[in-house]
């Protein structure tokens, strides 16, 4: 029972990334972590199945479970969320529990594995934004000239999903931010909170994360 629940584990992992890379609305192309994360997994997937006890795919799941472990607490500093990269870390803890529940040897390897490997998911995680947040909510849009989904945001995402709230929306170049990865990128704050949406978001969505971050009527 155990080795089909490593399977579907590292499978779900698979999945996840292979969504993050295919569902990306952004002029920037797939996050090259999605497209690095469903190649790693793929071969995780076969060496499962392949050779499971193999002490190199026990090493492996410890590893990128620090990797994600790192990134999401990257993720949490920068006040997002990533549900298929949540998705993928889930699936990658528990088929990392899964690979050593029979071989309790490797146990004490894993704070050994986990600090290095989520410094190295702190570090490929992108910078936090540098910027002096104002006291009222805002949006600030990263964009590209020529990025139709750009465009898009302008003409119908952010007047759809800032209508009836007092929120300031500020556009800046996506190249000028060390920050940003893709276009478009928004940045929403509030005093001291904010949260780093990349892509295009849904209207709804961001409605929903203004209303987090407190945005209000005027």
């Amino acid at each position: 029972m155990r080795r089909p629940l490593l399977l579907l584990a590292t499978g779900g992992a698979l999945a996840a990334s292979v969504a993050a890379a295919v569902d990306c609305p952004s002029c920037g192309g797939p996050p090259t972590l999605a497209i690095a994360g469903a190649g790693l997994y793929a071969v995780l997937l076969i060496a499962a199945l392949v050779r499971e006890e193999h002490v190199a795919v026990r090493f492996t799941f410890m590893a990128v479970s620090g990797f994600h472990l790192g990134l999401v607490c990257a993720m949490a500093s920068r006040g997002g969320a990533c549900p298929p990269c949540l998705a993928t870390a889930a699936c990658a803890f528990a088929a990392t529990a899964l690979a050593l529940a029979r071989d309790r040897r490797s146990w004490p390897s894993l704070p050994v594995v986990l600090p290095w490997t989520a410094a190295l998911g702190l570090l490929a995680a992108p910078p936090a934004p540098l910027d002096d947040f104002p006291p009222h909510t805002r949006i600030v849009a990263y964009t590209r000239v020529d990025c139709s989904y750009c465009d898009d945001l302008r003409d119908r995402v952010l007047p759809e999903a800032t209508r009836g709230l007092d929120v300031e929306v500020v556009y800046r170049e996506a190249a000028a931010a060390e920050f940003v990865r893709r276009a478009p990128t928004l940045l929403l704050s509030r005093g001291r909170r904010y949260r780093v949406m990349e892509g295009l978001p849904t209207v709804d969505r961001l409605r929903e994360e203004l209303a987090q971050i407190g945005g209000s009527r005027p």
